[in-house]
């Protein structure tokens, strides 16, 4: 069995740094929708509608996606189109960008800069483009989404996923194991389920990890979330049948009882498991 070196993060996990950017709109005659589109979204209070609101990997000089999909690698840019129905003359639109409930980033586009003077047109749409860069790749997650606003009203939302890099191995957890120590290469030394209230708690944890994985340890004292004790770990290369061990001994010690730590990896859950703590 192998080791493998990781990043480690404090929770939270990640501070997010995005960068979101409103294209510049353009009208064209209606079409019908291709590819991975969202239907039409409700209407706001001034009548604005969408025909469409599309994720891609790109954005065409008229702001239309290119190569549709909500799926991204962690180091991709996030484009979205989205269509509006006719030419509205005023309204802001905004995209807000998240991640499960954390803010990434926010762009709105002012649609009089483009309408102004356009009373009404049969057939036509009008088309803006959002864009999501960042620095730091962006952990694997279906947690993310984009919510539309028109002048503060929210219309839509909209999920997009951030999954393994092609190269990335499957990853899978096959077995875990509590002990009270670990050695150089995070084998368990002196395995149990039960510890002393003083004693620290070794979770090791033995499978394959792809590039971009991550895994999460959450620790629940008495069905109460420790939230000091949530560690997580990124990996990045591939490696097959590794090690890895989470611990904590809560500040004041373990009272006596029955707990749990919950793993979690890239962003789902993937083991659940008990110990004991006894005097």
């Amino acid at each position: 069995m192998k080791s493998l070196h990781a990043f480690v993060a404090v929770w939270p996990l990640l501070w997010f740094a995005g960068c979101g950017d409103a294209g510049t709109s353009s009208t064209s005659p209606e079409k019908d929708s291709t590819g991975d589109a969202s239907p039409a979204a409700t209407n706001g209070t001034d009548g604005l509608e969408f025909k469409e609101v599309t994720f891609a990997k790109g954005l065409s000089e008229q702001m239309e996606a290119i190569d549709p999909g909500n799926e991204y690698p962690p180091d991709a840019t996030i484009y979205l189109s989205a269509v509006i129905k006719g030419r509205p003359k005023t309204g802001v639109l905004t995209s807000k960008f998240y991640f499960g409930d954390q803010l990434i980033t926010e762009a709105s586009f002012d649609l009089a800069d483009v309408n102004s003077g356009v009373i009404f047109s049969i057939g036509e749409s009008t088309f803006v483009g959002f864009n999501l860069s960042h620095d730091a790749p962006f952990p694997i997650s279906k947690r993310f989404r984009a919510d539309l606003y028109s002048d503060d009203k929210k219309l839509s939302s909209h999920p997009f996923h951030i999954v393994p890099p092609a190269d990335a191995t499957t990853a899978a957890i096959h077995e875990t194991v509590f002990a009270r120590d670990v050695d150089d290469n995070f084998n368990p030394i002196d395995p149990t389920d039960t510890f002393a209230p003083t004693e620290t708690v070794y979770l090791v944890i033995r499978g394959d990890v792809g590039l971009r994985t991550w895994m999460q340890a959450e620790w629940y004292v008495n069905g109460t979330l420790n939230e000091q004790g949530t560690r997580s770990l990124t990996f990045e290369e591939n490696a097959t049948d590794t090690s890895l061990t989470f611990s904590l001994l809560p500040e004041g010690g373990w009272p006596v009882g029955n707990h749990e730590v919950v793993v979690t990896m890239n962003d789902e859950e993937a083991a659940r498991k008990a110990f004991t703590i006894a005097e």
